[in-house]
């Protein structure tokens, strides 16, 4: 399947917020991921603002496997 966006380069931020938000933010309907006036990028800030310790940690170690990856590779 498709790799994971990383959450370090401009370019697949935005790509990055929106699966974040869909992964670990609860949510029913699309509209409940962020407001019609909202970038993904701003409804993440959001959401990190109050997302539970584990859940940064999990969103951390997703980052850390590709730092791991590009380690590998150098």
């Amino acid at each position: 399947g498709p790799k994971l966006p990383r959450r370090d380069r401009e370019e697949l931020y935005p790509k990055y917020c929106r699966l974040m938000l869909i992964l670990f933010k609860p949510w029913r309907h699309a509209s409940d991921l962020r407001s019609n006036t909202q970038s993904w990028s701003e409804a993440f800030d959001e959401f990190i603002m109050n997302c539970p310790d584990n859940l940064k940690s999990i969103m951390n170690n997703i980052q850390l496997l590709h730092e791991c990856k590009d380690s590998r590779d150098d």
